[in-house]
């Protein structure tokens, strides 16, 4: 039985445990790990449209709970409150900030900057699965397929390729790609395609999963 760690290393850099496209190998793993629990497979998708960063927040605010100096907070809370009421007439409303105040102030947006870095360290990464047909049957597909593989472009990975059985002999260019959101979108991929005028008709997508 495939272990956690061993399927999380083989992801890294593919969108299926096999490949760029679904295998037996991803089912007989899907299955070992989730049967028939579709309630625990919902329950996974939920989570994991989450970003990591966001996790943990919620674990940070599960410990925060439970710890001891929170809860020694808590108790002290009616007394510290109290003691803050008593205070009040003392409090210059339109004075001077304090050091404390302002240490307090810098803390905080450093803690805020920290998790904006954190949300945007996620890399957000789509699979997608695209058709790509000829003009005729005397295009040369394969020769194609390695035109648009020769295409460089950062937070592009090319996958692998396959020719489909249209009619008539003609076939069509299927093809798997691994992109990042924030660096190449739909536009782009499709610009990408059409540009070899001379061979390509026309281009579809099958299927655009984020992973």
């Amino acid at each position: 039985m495939s272990t956690l760690k061993e399927v999380n290393g083989r992801l890294a850099a593919q969108p299926f445990v096999s490949g760029f496209s679904a295998s037996s190998e991803d089912a007989r793993i899907f299955e070992e790990m989730f049967g028939s629990n579709k309630n625990v497979v919902q329950w996974v998708a939920r989570m994991a449209s989450y970003y990591q960063a966001e996790r943990d927040e919620l674990l940070k605010g599960e410990c925060a709970k439970t710890s001891e100096p929170a809860k020694k907070a808590a108790a002290h809370a009616p007394k510290a409150a109290a003691a803050a009421a008593e205070d009040d007439d003392d409090i210059d409303l339109f004075g001077e900030t304090t050091e404390e105040e302002a240490a307090a102030l810098e803390a905080k947006k450093k803690a805020d900057a920290e998790k904006k870095k954190a949300k945007k360290d996620v890399i957000a990464k789509s699979s997608i699965l695209f058709d790509v047909k000829a003009w005729d049957d005397t295009v040369d597909l394969e020769a194609l397929a390695q035109k648009l593989h020769a295409i460089k472009r950062d937070g592009l990975i090319w996958g692998d390729h396959k020719l489909v059985p249209v009619a008539f002999g003609v076939k069509k260019l299927q093809q798997l790609i691994v992109i990042e959101d924030d660096k190449v979108s739909g536009d782009d991929l499709e610009d990408m395609i059409t540009g070899f005028t001379d061979e390509v008709q026309s281009m579809d997508i099958v299927a655009w999963n984020k992973i």
